[in-house]
């Protein structure tokens, strides 16, 4: 055990040492560069100070070479109209190349034009990949990056931003996009995204309004009904369950983000359900594998809601806590109606 963790020490070190010269001889390449596509540097007043969670960092002109290093940014930047140079997923793909991204992102690809270089894990991103691509600007998450910080400054000017103010607050993107959208020279489309969110949200309530008087009560978990179940009474799909006016069940005892036991589920008093559904077995298909194994569940399928048809499964990649974007709550309200609207017809018959 000694000897293996030496041999892991001199292994991180060397990495290290292989990053610090890639970066300095990176940096060296480019000392007479353009930050900018045109050629020339941009002008002093061109420039801004962004404060994000780790400080201030001043951007000049708008970076055309952009690293996104979770889900959550690219959906972000995605919105504000700018498209990746890089990007890290919630899990390490082994993907070189997002060569085609409509079917290698879920969900946020269909608004991906470029061909971003692959950077493994949001959590440990390939700051090699990174020096090679030598970005204009590298966008991150506190929680995710900030542990290597001060190496990702070293190769571009980094921006990490946090979606929530304090522990006790839901995460949302309207939290961050302001300064992301100021990172990015997009402040004015950063304040129509926040205008167009309540366009929507008015759009969802007044869709939904039947479901709401009818079944008000929504419990919201996240499982594979395999291993582990999770209340997600602070999701994106619980926020923006409470904004159109449901309540979120929560169980007894419970506060926040609770794992329980399937046995409690039949003791929920809830006039729906919503599995953020994961699977073990696949990056696919999540939903229709916990559904299937729900249905085989003597105790879960004797449930009158989920008999009644009131139990929906959807993906939590989107609907948990993975992408949170302006991006994601778009397609999300935009399928609540579909979702949920058949419960109250179901319900006259």
């Amino acid at each position: 055990m000694i000897f293996r963790s030496i041999r892991q020490l001199v292994f991180f070190l060397l990495l290290m040492l292989s990053v610090a010269l890639l970066i300095v001889a990176c940096q060296t390449s480019s000392v007479e560069q353009s930050p900018t596509a045109s050629g020339s540097k941009p002008a002093a007043n061109d420039c801004r100070l962004v404060e994000h969670s780790m400080g201030e960092t001043e951007v000049c002109g708008q970076p055309e070479q952009v690293a996104a290093l979770s889900p959550h940014i690219l959906d972000s930047m995605l919105a504000l109209g700018v498209q990746p140079a890089a990007y890290a997923e919630s899990v390490n793909l082994n993907i070189q190349t997002y060569d085609n991204p409509t079917e290698q992102i879920p969900y946020l690809g269909q608004w991906v034009t470029t061909q971003p270089i692959g950077l493994g894990d949001r959590k440990s991103p390939s700051l090699e990949r990174l020096a090679q691509l030598q970005p204009d600007l590298i966008l991150g998450e506190e929680w995710n990056n900030q542990d290597e910080y001060s190496l990702l400054t070293q190769i571009a000017p980094t921006l990490l931003f946090s979606d929530t103010k304090n522990p006790h607050e839901l995460q949302s993107w309207q939290q961050d996009i302001q300064g992301i959208a100021k990172a990015l020279g997009k402040q004015a489309q950063g304040s129509e995204l926040l205008k167009t969110f309540e366009e929507q949200i008015a759009h969802a309530r007044k869709a939904l309004q039947p479901v709401v008087q009818k079944y008000p009560r929504i419990f919201l978990i996240s499982s594979n009904l395999t291993t582990h179940v999770y209340s997600q009474p602070e999701s994106t799909t619980a926020r923006l369950l409470k904004e159109i006016g449901f309540e979120i069940v929560q169980p007894e005892g419970t506060k926040g983000e609770a794992e329980i036991s399937q046995e409690i589920l039949p003791q929920i008093e809830t006039d729906l359900i919503i599995v953020l559904s994961y699977s073990d077995d696949s990056f696919d298909n999540w939903e229709d594998t916990v559904r299937q194994k729900w249905a085989n569940n003597p105790l879960l399928n004797s449930m009158s809601v989920f008999q009644q048809g009131r139990v929906y499964f959807v993906d939590y990649y989107l609907w948990g806590s993975v992408t949170r974007g302006p991006l994601t709550d778009r397609l999300i309200l935009e399928a609540l109606p579909d979702l949920l609207l058949g419960s109250v017809q179901r319900g006259k018959t």
